[in-house]
């Protein structure tokens, strides 16, 4: 049976994110989504990191060992100045960058993992079909966010569309499918030698194909635009070619869906991804908000603002923050 439509379910899956200290309290509570939607599971889940303080990794693995079926894991990047070259060329945190040489990281035997965004992604179903999929000799499994039209059909960009001549370039930098959530062909990243001095050697290749000086504006959309170019023409489109559609994303639903659409997906989602929407669940003005997570007055947003379909998934995520609460308040926090 092809592992795309398999139901079987795996007894462990490994789990990588990548965060600074801010977002602690969002990661603690998408690990709580993780061991709850996964309890037929271990997870050996990895963070990341260069700057998350000793007191929150010690909330996160008594979060961890709170929850029983995770085993949290704390990697500090080496060297993080490394990355500054990439955060100078796509406008956002180190920590975005992190994941990209994560096969170097993590343990060699290892040779797949699944990614997710920290804090604003919710483990909500079964991840076994995506996250056992073939990657047929491909660096990611991936959610589609662009195809390449060819007459009455669509197809998937390959190396020669980075060729400014093209047309694709632009499109393509900001980004052929959303980094929210993918799976890392960790093996083949080893085999290939990938380190950060690929994707520095890159982001020179695209200034100077895109003709402007790196400080004028960003070269790609963060992560998931060098990600793009990166590995162009070797992603696993995850569903392709049977789906052909960019709102098919059971793995990484974008909550922004809603702002282009007003009926829910013919399929239930299994991580959600808050992306695409005015503000992050976290910045909502709820009726009952928690006073360890509780954000100033001034920054919260109304609920009013959002799409009916959408407020829904902002109460789940408050569902799982007073579930949360309640564990870390067990835990004596």
């Amino acid at each position: 049976m092809n592992s795309e439509q398999s139901g079987n379910q795996p007894c462990q899956y490994n789990i990588l994110t990548s965060s600074n200290d801010a977002l602690t309290p969002q990661m603690a509570i998408s690990f709580t989504t993780i061991a709850k939607n996964l309890a037929h599971a271990h997870i050996d889940l990895y963070l990341l990191h260069s700057q998350v303080t000793p007191r929150s990794i010690k909330m996160l693995t008594d979060l961890c060992n709170g929850l029983g079926n995770i085993t949290f894991h704390e990697i500090i990047v080496p060297n993080p100045e490394s990355y500054d070259f990439l955060v100078e060329a796509g406008r956002w945190y180190r920590e975005t960058y992190y994941p990209l040489c994560a096969h170097q990281l993590l343990p060699e035997t290892m040779e797949r993992i699944l990614y997710l965004d920290a804090g604003d992604t919710l483990v909500v179903g079964d991840i076994a079909p995506y996250y056992n999929c073939n990657f047929d000799n491909n660096y990611l499994i991936v959610t589609p966010q662009k195809y390449k039209p060819d007459g009455n059909r669509f197809v998937l960009y390959n190396p020669d569309d980075l060729m400014p001549e093209k047309g694709y370039l632009p499109a393509i930098l900001e980004g052929i499918f959303n980094s929210g959530s993918y799976v890392i062909n960790l093996k083949k990243m080893r085999e290939s030698a990938i380190d950060i001095s690929y994707y520095n050697n890159l982001t020179k290749q695209l200034r100077q194909m895109l003709k402007k000086p790196l400080k004028e504006t960003p070269i790609y959309f963060g992560d998931q635009g060098l990600l793009s170019a990166a590995f162009i023409g070797r992603l696993k489109y995850f569903g392709y070619p049977q789906f052909q559609y960019v709102w098919y994303n059971p793995y990484n639903f974008c909550i922004g869906y809603y702002q282009y659409i007003e009926k829910k997906p013919d399929y239930q989602p299994s991580i959600l991804h808050f992306a695409g929407v005015p503000f992050k669940p976290w910045k909502a003005e709820y009726p009952i908000f928690p006073k360890r997570f509780q954000r100033s007055s001034n920054d919260l947003r109304s609920l009013s603002e959002l799409k009916p379909q959408q407020v829904e998934y902002y109460f789940l995520w408050l569902e799982y923050l007073f579930l949360t609460d309640k564990i870390l308040s067990l835990l004596g926090y």
